[in-house]
Formats: structure tokens, sequence, C-alpha cells
């Protein structure tokens, strides 16, 4: 072999032939794990200039450096918690240009020896942190396939450095498909120049200085051309002086975004200038607990406790899709306080309003809505003030934020708009209580595909769309938020 070829940085994964372990009664080939770095990802063109290092600030392009191996000798298929304690790869990207550049850093094939065949990527597990992020174990095939599997994306400022840490290992559950075969890979970056459409203004102030109008509590209960003249960005003030500003209206609303190869909506941006984001779409996530995208909220419903959010089935189903598939993007996601709005008072007379039957604000707290003159009004609270507030990366949409949205309010489907943008094919979960009623069932108001809220049994199968909050220092790469141009996020 060219003993260039020999120097190459590559990842390995070969099966050494011969070595045997009897598991469950299976053979399997014990493993022999290489990982190094790899050759020609300099981008440099005028000044823009983007470096691979290894952990010693070495040039992985330079072919006088020898690079970082990790050998894994006689590894077997292991538990990804075993996985996460093998050795590293610990690599950095550096922008050594004068400008901020938009980057992706690809993992591809390398051609194989004549006589090695490639392991399929179902049977490799891997995990990458970025600038200290949390750990995550995920299936190669969660990132693609090649020449198109994407380790990290985003947008890199000049002098910035991001540092990763990459393992991988082989998936428990492989079988003698994977024996004898290699997985042989190699590190590519591409990058361009990155041109902010803000200059200096943070996305906050772009998006907030055109707003439409302003909503006043208490709202009419629907989006309607009586409520609501234009589509639009709303400032609305809470009780408490809180402004935030909400998205409100119909499905051609342009607030449409890019993240994490996704299509979100803008829901709001809060007053510190970050920016909450719903998914355009239920997630169809599943694992070996969740075998299905339809999720009861929680797997009981005899106690008033079963419509908490917290510690819920619905929020692990959460949890478990944002750890196997978000963990990349980790960095650019905020820790967030998340409105369960769940509050278990002694029964007190202030909260048995009228119009409504006493458990919808025993265990859901506030008034969701009133009857005046034969017409429901809202008066939505973004301030989260109140019980059972959670303090996460990734949530749920409260009642309170669809109703700001311009959604139809509970029992009024008579004036339900159909066209609102938050309205999707499937009925899916809000994180807000709906009560317990005298039946001892536990509630939490859902949207339904006509875009009316509903307090139902939290035993029901529903699809889930979930909440993230992006960072006030959020860039925007490119698009105008529409369907057709989303905001591209870096």
């Amino acid at each position: 072999m060219d003993n260039n070829i020999k120097r190459k940085k590559v990842l390995k994964v070969i099966g050494l032939l011969g070595l045997f372990l009897l598991v469950f009664g299976l053979s399997y080939a014990l493993f022999q794990v290489t990982l190094n770095g790899t050759k020609k990802v300099k981008v440099k063109t005028g000044k823009l200039e983007l470096q691979l290092l290894d952990s010693n600030n070495k040039d992985i392009t330079d072919p006088e450096n020898a690079g970082y191996v990790i050998n894994l000798d006689n590894a077997v298929p292991v538990s990804d918690e075993d996985g996460l304690q093998t050795q590293s790869f610990t690599f950095k990207l550096k922008n050594n240009g004068t400008i901020p550049t938009q980057y992706t850093i690809y993992l591809d094939d390398i051609a194989l020896e004549s006589n090695e065949e490639r392991i399929d990527d179902q049977y490799i597990r891997y995990s990458l942190t970025k600038n200290g992020s949390s750990e995550n174990s995920s299936d190669l095939t969660t990132i693609g396939v090649n020449p198109n599997r994407k380790l990290d994306s985003g947008v890199i400022k000049k002098n910035e450095t991001n540092i990763y840490t990459l393992k991988v290992w082989i998936k428990e559950s492989s079988d003698s498909e994977a024996m004898g075969k290699v997985f042989n890979t190699t590190l590519r970056v591409s990058g361009e120049q990155f041109i902010s459409p803000f200059e200096e203004e943070t996305v906050a102030d772009y998006l907030t200085k055109d707003y439409v109008g302003t909503l006043t509590a208490p709202l009419q209960n629907a989006f309607s051309a009586s409520n609501i003249e234009i589509d639009g960005l709303y400032r609305y003030t809470d009780g408490d002086g809180t402004t935030t500003y909400v998205y409100r209206g119909t499905k051609d609303l342009n607030n449409y975004v890019s993240f994490a190869d996704q299509l979100w909506r803008i829901l709001r941006i809060q007053a510190d200038g970050s920016l909450k984001i719903v998914r355009a779409e239920r997630i169809t996530y599943v694992n070996e607990t969740y075998t299905s995208s339809a999720v009861k909220f929680n797997l009981q419903n005899n106690s008033a406790i079963y419509n908490k959010y917290e510690e819920s089935n619905v929020e692990g189903y959460v949890r478990a899709w944002y750890n196997a598939t978000m963990m990349t993007y980790d960095d650019k996601i905020e820790e967030n306080e998340y409105c369960s709005d769940r509050y278990e008072p002694d029964y007190p007379s202030l909260l048995k309003q009228k119009y409504y039957s006493d458990w919808m604000h025993l265990y859901g707290y506030r008034n969701r809505g009133e009857k005046v003159n034969d017409t429901y009004q809202w008066s939505p609270n973004m301030s989260c003030k109140y019980g059972d507030i959670v303090r996460t990366k990734v949530a749920l949409i409260t009642a309170d934020e669809y109703i700001l949205a311009g959604g139809a309010g509970y029992y009024v489907a008579e004036e339900m708009p159909y066209n609102n943008y938050l309205m999707m094919s499937r009925i899916y979960w809000t994180m807000s209580p709906a009560g317990f009623d005298s039946n001892n069932v536990a509630r939490v108001y859902d949207i339904s595909s006509d875009g009316n809220t509903g307090g139902n049994d939290v035993q029901y199968e529903y699809a889930v769309v979930p909440v993230l909050t992006l960072k006030a220092n959020t860039t925007i790469v490119s698009g105008n938020g529409t369907s057709d141009s989303p905001y591209v996020v870096g």
C-alpha cells in the first residue's frame, strides 16, 4: 500500500476474524476500533479560512502530523452506557479568517481495501459533544447517508474555535451481519462566507421593529376577521408588565424558520430576546420504550397529579427525542422556563369561577375563558409566574400561547378559524392541565385538527409537537420567513 495512504487519518471499525465471543448463543466477532483524524479539510478562500486541528492544536491537514489515534483492542458490541466510556477523539474547528463563516462538517466514507467489506451504518453508534455540551448516544443513521452525513453545521465567527469530542462504538444489538466488516471514514469541512441580514442587530431587534399591532387582554376567543386585521407579529403585555411579541395569524404567516435541518414556526420573542419556536409538524420518533409517535400524556389518569407535565410520559418522550436527535445543536438552545401552569390549592373559593365547573380551576389554575355577552374572552399570561414551572430545553406549547397565536378557545367550535398557523392534520398535546373531573380523570388541553382546544383524558394517544427556545444571540443566515424561503438559523 502507498505510504501516503497509510498515513491517512481514518475512523475504522475492523472485525477481527477468528476471535469469537459466545453471547446468548450467538457468535460475535471481537472488534478493534482505530480512530484517527483526516487530511485535506482546510477551506481557504480569500479572507475565509477554516482549519481542523487535533487535541494538541496540530493541523490535521499537515501530512507530517501523525494525528491523534485511539485503539480499542478487542472491543465488542456494547451498551450506550459502556460506549460513552470508550476513548474519545477530540478535534477543533478554528476560523482563522477575518469574516464569519457558515460551515458544515461531514463524515465521509473512504475507499476500502479489495479484501474488505463495509459495515452498514445501522450497526454504529456515536456521541458528539461540542464546546462542552452534554454527551449523547445516537445511531449513525440519524445524521444522514454518505456523502451527506452531517456531524455539525452552523456559523463560526472570526477567531472563534469550536471544540468537539467524538466517540464511536458498535451497537449492542449488532448481529453476525456486522462481523468481520470495516467502517472507514474521514472528516470533511465545507464553508462559505456568512452574510448576516441583520448587520449589528440581533434577530429579536430585527423582527420586532416591524410589529403590526398591540394585543390587549381580554382577547376574543378565536382568530377571525372581526378579531384581528392582519397576520403578523404583535406586542402583548402580561398583567405583571412583562412584554412579549407573538406571531398571530393564518397558515400563510411568514414566521417559518429552518433549524437543525427541520422546519419550525417562530411562536414568540421573549423579553430577553430569545426566540421560542414550535416544530411545523409532529415528530415521529420511536425507540425501545416509545414504539409509536402517538403518545399518552400519562400512563395513569386517576389522580390530579397525572396532568402535570414534569415527569409525565410525554415529557419522557420529548426528552428521548431531543437526546437522540438534537444534541448536536444543544449549544444553540436556551434552557427556558416552560409553564406547566398546574396549581393545587386547598379548594379556595376564589378559584370557583362562573361558567366553569370547579375542577377546571382546581388543577388548571387559570381562568382561560370567561363568557361575557355570549362571547368567550381570554386573558393569556406569558410571564410563567404560577405553579409548576419547568426549566428545560424542550417542552410543548401552552394553551395560552395557542390562544395568543389566534387559536380557538375551549367550547367555541362555532368560531373556529380553520387556518390558524398552529393547526395540524392530527390532534396534538399542549402542556397545560385542564383539570381533574368528577369521574376521577386527569385532563390536559390538546389542539384538534380543526383548530379547537379541548381538555381530554391524559391516557388518550395524541401527536407530539416540540417547542424549543433559541438563544438571544441567534443569527439568521438567509431567508424571509416564507414557507418557500424560511429564515435559516446559523
